[in-house]
């Protein structure tokens, strides 16, 4: 086994504040820890395509942090970076493979103590690495690291874990105070019992039994439907009524944790396959503290208190990845979300398939038939394809340049192949345009290097590319369309356009939807409808959020501000510019619940839901939505202004 320690004198830092390796990050994100490498070198150590690079870390401060390690090119714009979160004031150790320089994994696998990791940039070639970088970025206040050891070795590491207790017997941080901390097992059990005892209060004004606003009518069809008033765009209800899906994501008991590793970190975990658990490796504090509460009829009081508080909170739509069962109780309408996307055996680039198979669409047919069981329900509002496909998050990704490049004989090559012979007619042709010396367009089956052709090529690549998304949208999108001709085809909930193509098939969406996480969602906006040129279609709003660091959780999600109370006026100012915009047509919170502080399945422990661990409500931020929500169809309508007040926000803590 190879293991080679690298000197941290090797390593060139902005801000060294002591000898022992500690390094202070200030809240600019300027600072970094640098280190020189040259020919598949780290500060000339041996760094190959079978090696790890291993550093044991502490955070050294109050909050979770997310750092990123960056590795660039010799040509210095290339570049590829790693950013994770750590919890505070726990030594991890990290290992990045070399492999992963191909950027081929969106997420890096979770390893103990360490939280979500999200890779970012495009591949680079691990011969020419010029610069590997640690930095923190923005981040609330300063940041400390100790870097404890630094070291390449071939062989995947082990993965050490302090027996350091960091959550209750309830999930909530051991080690802090906040207003809303539930004391104990009995003042649990007495909170929960008299949420359930509560009858519904407030109720939203002029709302339909659909939830649509009873002050404005369309022809009635039987299902939702895309109308427009001449002014804007809206949904509307089966029974006619405009509609404004004012979403909340994730309505179910989740919050499961991943304690693969980490078990020392809980107190007083009870056995395993027993109350709160969920197989061997992840556990549930939202689920366990229910079942303190409620013993064996858990579900139904949650269901009950879930119900009432969604009707009192103005909420008219169950968005994505809600407990099914729950949705059958509840009655509201909801949205649908397919699960894995269409794909082949050997995809193009991360989950890209390849489009253009008999695979690709046998894959689409079997995809397609899970939405049979709901095409007669009337309160399903439409099906979202897909959330945030992971070859989407590369921007300015070429994918026919990454598939000529391939030597794998992909049937999209062939229809590449026979895309460029109708652009160009003859192979000569394609040459001067493309300043090759192909014999035939057949030579285009074999792995070609894109950097040496022209611009025109580059040009021509691009165009296809287009066709390859509109292929990955239109075969699923019809085969769906086949088994349900009512239910609207919401899109696919890009988390953002990383480059103008992806509005490619968007003519078999219904609704174009995508993820806003902003403070402001009308440049979001403003953005797709540019880039569609010619907007033929409303638009939806599948996520966001915002955090704070006043209650217990030390990260803030993607936005952040600096209480709860700031958390309902962000709330406020987001909502009132959607409903405002008249082609946005609803949006969707995420989420119900608080994640976990020692992390869901990927690591993510956000504080941005409506309710904590224990189920209590963050009143004040509760209190922004109530408010919020009941005013909407008048925004949307154009009665009432949008709220000009924004939040007092901070530098978000997430990864």
């Amino acid at each position: 086994m190879k293991s080679t320690k690298i000197d941290l004198s090797g390593f060139i830092a902005d801000n060294i504040i002591e000898k022992n390796c500690r390094y202070t990050f200030e809240p600019s994100g300027n600072g970094s820890l640098s280190a020189v490498c040259s020919a598949g070198c780290i500060t000339g150590i041996p760094f190959n395509s079978s090696d790890l690079l291993v550093m044991d870390v502490t955070n050294d401060s109050v909050f979770a942090c997310a750092v990123l390690w960056t590795f660039t090119e010799q040509n210095g714009t290339s570049y590829i970076a790693f950013k994770m979160g750590l919890l505070p004031r726990l030594r991890t150790r990290i290992a990045i493979p070399a492999t992963a320089l191909d950027a081929n994994t969106l997420f890096l696998p979770r390893t103990p103590g360490k939280l979500k990791t999200v890779t970012q940039g495009k591949p680079i070639s691990i011969d020419k690495l010029a610069n590997f970088m640690l930095s923190v970025p923005g981040a609330p206040g300063s940041v400390d690291l100790i870097i404890h050891d630094v070291y390449i070795t071939d062989t995947e590491p082990e993965y050490p874990v302090e027996n350091k207790p960091m959550v209750d017997l309830l999930g909530q941080k051991l080690c802090s105070s906040w207003k809303g901390k539930t004391a104990g097992e009995a003042r649990l059990r007495t909170f929960l019992a008299g949420e359930a005892q509560k009858e519904i209060g407030h109720m939203p004004p002029a709302r339909s039994k659909y939830g649509g606003w009873t002050k404005k009518q369309f022809e009635p069809s039987g299902f939702f439907a895309v109308r427009h008033d001449g002014y804007r765009y809206w949904l509307s209800d089966p029974d006619g009524y405009a509609f404004f899906s004012i979403g909340l994501d994730c309505v179910s008991v989740d919050g499961d944790c991943n304690l693969n590793g980490i078990e020392q970190l809980a107190t007083d975990l009870p056995p395993r396959g027993s109350m709160g658990w969920n197989g061997d490796k992840t556990y549930s504090w939202h689920k366990a503290n229910l079942m303190r509460a409620f013993g064996e009829e858990w579900y139904g009081q949650w269901a009950k208190i879930t119900q009432r508080r969604l009707t009192e909170w103005g909420f008219n739509t169950i968005a994505c990845w809600s407990d099914m069962d729950y949705i059958k109780r509840d009655s509201r309408p909801y949205v649908f979300i397919f699960g894995r996307y269409p794909d082949t055996r050997c995809n193009i680039f991360r989950d890209f398939p390849d489009v253009f198979s008999e695979e690709f669409r046998e894959s689409a047919a079997k995809y397609a038939k899970l939405i049979i069981p709901f095409k007669d329900d009337k309160n399903l509002i439409g099906y979202f394809l897909s959330n945030e496909p992971a070859w989407a998050f590369v921007n300015a990704l070429n994918i026919a340049s990454v598939l000529l490049e391939s030597d794998y004989p992909y049937h999209s090559k062939t229809a590449l192949v026979n895309f460029m012979r109708d652009r160009y007619g003859t192979v000569d042709a394609l040459n001067t345009a493309w300043g090759a010396s192909f014999t035939d367009f057949d030579s285009l089956l074999q792995p070609v290097a894109v950097s040496a052709l022209s611009e025109r090529a580059n040009n021509d690549l691009w165009d296809f590319s287009a066709e390859m998304i509109r292929e990955y949208i239109k075969v699923p999108s019809l085969a769906i369309r086949a088994h349900d001709p009512d239910h609207l085809n919401l899109g696919i909930r890009y988390a953002w356009l990383s480059s103008s193509i992806l509005v490619s098939g968007s003519e078999y969406f219904d609704v174009f939807s995508f993820n806003c996480y902003a403070m402001d969602p009308a440049g979001g906006i403003e953005n797709i409808l540019n880039t569609l040129k010619k907007p033929d279609k409303p638009l939806m709003i599948g996520e966001f959020h915002f955090g704070a660091l006043d209650r217990g959780l030390d990260a803030t999600g993607i936005r952040g501000v600096t209480t709860q109370a700031e958390r309902g006026k962000a709330y406020r100012y987001y909502m009132h510019a959607a409903a405002a915009h008249p082609f946005c047509i609803g949006a969707h919170y995420f989420t119900l619940n608080d994640q976990g502080y020692l992390g869901r399945f990927d690591g993510e422990n956000y504080q941005i839901g409506l309710v904590d661990v224990c189920n209590r409500p963050y009143d004040e931020f509760v209190g922004g939505v109530i408010k919020t929500n009941d005013e909407l169809y008048e925004i949307a309508d154009g009665i009432r202004p949008p709220a000009s007040e924004k939040a007092d926000e901070i530098n978000a803590v997430f990864f």
